[in-house]
């Protein structure tokens, strides 16, 4: 059977077209918008909501921050059209600030602890070359440089032999080698400067460092730990961050993400400045729509199906059969304006002949067995085929026409490529017609493309 379809100028508050667009989007099977650019052109003063997405900056900044604090984006059901976006930003904003100051002093503990890190390693060399730490700090009139030098810049040093600084290698790693340079006060600035040619990190010595080096390691080892302690604490503070947040940026990311979307179908709504517009088909009732929409200000007016064909609009076909029929709706395809709706009188004459003149055991179990196959309305078509091709065959008893199990109870001849022949000749003329009565009894209507919320 053809539905009747309907055209409605749907009109509403600009301010409630986001929520007009989340309702009627629920709908997209019934409801069909048209384009605003296809009608503005006979509305004075009229124009398409399409415009810059103004959700992209929040839901670019809720990917960032959800990002940052390692958030999964599980979907949530999306049950209000209204966004604040500003309060939505100040509030990431405020996050990002926890995040900053957390992270701000993490990096100055790493720093520190980086630092006694390399102090160990410093006075372990130290150690072993038995250099005083008390000597050092007393020194005067000569300045010491302690620190990592790359081992690909250790062959460049021969090269400063004529500049007045001593140099001595303490131990090597896989990168780098510790080394000691000095020179006298007034001219280690010169040496200072050849050696940060070669990507020399100098690592200083803490102030506290004196007497048993054993001691020093052990303040350096003792700090680093309580630095450790710190840092853990401070990834709870971020994980405390996440926990408190989570759900509300779940929230506001899957609403942006839906507006955003929505947005989008800004090119179905006219813009009548304080109102709005959606034109479009359907098959539902006045009342139906307006049940669906139901908000305050909503009017809806049914204007002729054709109103817009000049422009190059024309409305779906809707076609609704009972579900065993349905798969023979892919047989045909409809237009707008058809009133006859041959479905169930192909499907019947298919099934029948099937019956009649297919009917085998063996073919009937293949056709259902391929029907598995197929996809769609295909599929559930063979399967229909096939059932009344294996009930045919219970009654002619043969199996893929070769062998027979029992005596016929009915058969139509025995000639069996005729009657494959004669069940597609039937159906091909009972096609054939049908689509010629469909032509004859077609409205007339100028058929200019279809629609969808694509």
């Amino acid at each position: 059977m053809i539905k009747n379809t309907h055209l409605y100028n749907i009109v509403f508050s600009r301010d409630d077209y986001m929520e007009v667009l989340m309702k009627l989007e629920n709908h997209q099977d019934s409801i069909y918008p048209v384009k605003a650019k296809k009608v503005i052109s006979n509305l004075d003063h009229a124009t398409s909501m399409e415009d810059r997405n103004p959700y992209n900056e929040v839901l670019d900044e809720l990917y960032n921050v959800m990002d940052v604090l390692h958030i999964e984006r599980v979907d949530r059901p999306v049950q209000s059209a209204f966004l604040n976006v500003r309060e939505i930003l100040d509030y990431i904003s405020e996050i990002h600030q926890k995040l900053d100051d957390i992270n701000e002093i993490k990096r100055g503990i790493k720093k520190d602890y980086y630092e006694n890190q390399e102090a160990i390693e410093l006075i372990s060399c130290l150690h072993r070359d038995r250099i005083s730490i008390d000597d050092i700090h007393e020194l005067k009139y000569v300045a010491l440089r302690f620190g990592k030098l790359p081992l690909s810049q250790i062959e460049k040093i021969k090269y400063f032999d004529s500049y007045p600084f001593v140099y001595q290698e303490l131990s090597h790693s896989d990168q780098f080698a510790w080394v000691v340079y000095g020179g006298v006060e007034h001219s280690i600035g010169e040496i200072d400067n050849i050696f940060s040619s070669m990507n020399f990190e100098e690592v200083k010595l803490p102030q506290f460092a004196h007497g048993k080096m054993e001691e020093a390691v052990a303040e350096l080892k003792a700090e680093n730990k309580t630095m450790e302690a710190y840092l853990q604490e401070l990834d709870q503070r971020i994980e405390k961050v996440k926990e408190d947040n989570e759900e509300q940026l779940l929230g506001d990311f899957w609403k942006a993400y839906r507006l955003k979307e929505l947005y989008k179908k800004g090119k179905y709504v006219v813009d009548l400045k304080t109102k709005a517009a959606i034109y479009a088909f359907s098959s539902l009732s006045k009342d139906e729509i307006e049940g669906i929409v139901n908000i305050p200000g909503l009017t809806i007016h049914e204007l002729p199906i054709d109103t817009y064909q000049d422009q190059g609009v024309e409305g779906p076909v809707y076609v609704e059969n009972n579900a065993f029929f349905q798969p023979f709706e892919c047989l045909f395809t409809f237009k707008p304006g058809e009133k006859f709706d041959p479905t169930i009188l192909a499907g019947v004459v298919m099934m029948i002949s099937a019956f009649v003149l297919l009917g085998d055991l063996g073919v009937g179990i293949l056709c259902i067995l391929l029907s598995l196959v197929a996809r769609g309305n295909i599929g559930k078509l063979l399967q229909r085929v096939g059932v009344a091709v294996t009930i045919g065959g219970l009654l002619s008893g043969t199996v893929f026409y070769s062998m027979s199990l029992y005596d016929s109870i009915f058969v139509v001849g025995t000639n069996y490529a005729m009657k494959i022949g004669l069940f597609f000749a039937i159906n091909i003329v009972v096609l054939l017609v049908c689509s010629l009565v469909k032509k004859v009894t077609k409205r007339s209507i100028k058929s200019k493309g279809g629609l969808s919320w694509q």
